[in-house]
């Protein structure tokens, strides 16, 4: 049986297919060029086998229901992530579960089944989010922060004069110019807050933990962090195509 995972997200929606663990071909699309024309040029692509579970987690309820529309227009069946989380036992301890999107407790999940406990999960998306697992395998809270090119954007179009630059690793602090130092600033200060908000997860916690990145941006971050087990941009994907093989019979 053939998997394909859809992960709706605030900027990018993500078309994975699967063999059991093996991730076959992908396709990423803006979530602001979603719509009929694109959904049919990918239909062979995945869409086209006669066998498949169909997997769909979003944040976005209006691009979901636009992809939910096409399946059922093009009779392939689907499964909704918020329906198969009814089946999976996990102990949450934040207060509105119904708050928490379907990318985050998708992490949590899997990242429960590889390394069973104390991870922290930082999603490099349209927000930067820490998911904290802690050691009893509890599903403690987290932190949201502002997305790296989300920010980005809102440096450019809130500001008279300032560029709007791509995002990439620095090799020193300081810029020599309007450009080196936007990039800086956004490195360096992405890379300690994320140092900062480990150590005070950790102090605070009382306890050590593994640390998965994932996301667009996550392998700008290698090195970061001497407790980093796993970077994986697919990660998300990944855990989605776990809960098809597991919870769906």
């Amino acid at each position: 049986m053939t998997n394909v995972t859809i992960d709706i997200g605030n900027t990018i929606i993500s078309f994975c297919m699967f063999k059991k663990n093996r991730l076959l071909k992908y396709t990423k699309i803006p979530k602001d060029k979603l719509d009929l024309k694109v959904l049919n040029r990918l239909r062979n692509k995945f869409f086209g086998e006669k066998k498949i579970n169909l997997l769909i987690s979003s944040v976005v309820p209006s691009s979901e229901k636009i992809i939910k529309s096409f399946l059922g227009d093009n009779l392939i069946n689907f499964f909704s992530l918020k329906d198969l989380l009814k089946k999976i036992n996990i102990e949450v301890n934040i207060k509105k579960k119904k708050e928490i999107g379907d990318d985050r407790f998708t992490n949590i999940i899997f990242a429960r089944e590889i390394y069973k406990n104390s991870v922290i999960i930082i999603d490099f998306g349209t927000a930067t989010t820490f998911d904290v697992l802690n050691r009893k395998g509890v599903y403690f809270g987290g932190v949201i922060t502002p997305g790296i090119d989300l920010s980005l954007n809102a440096l450019r179009y809130k500001t008279a004069q300032l560029p709007l630059v791509k995002f990439k690793k620095t090799k020193k602090v300081i810029g020599f110019n309007t450009k080196e130092a936007i990039q800086s600033g956004f490195f360096w200060g992405y890379f300690s807050m994320i140092q900062g908000l480990i150590n005070k997860i950790e102090e605070e916690q009382n306890e050590s933990f593994k640390i998965i990145l994932t996301g667009g941006n996550a392998n700008y971050f290698k090195g970061i962090h001497k407790k980093v087990v796993l970077i994986d941009e697919f990660f998300t994907s990944k855990a989605l195509n776990y809960i098809l093989n597991e919870y769906v019979k």
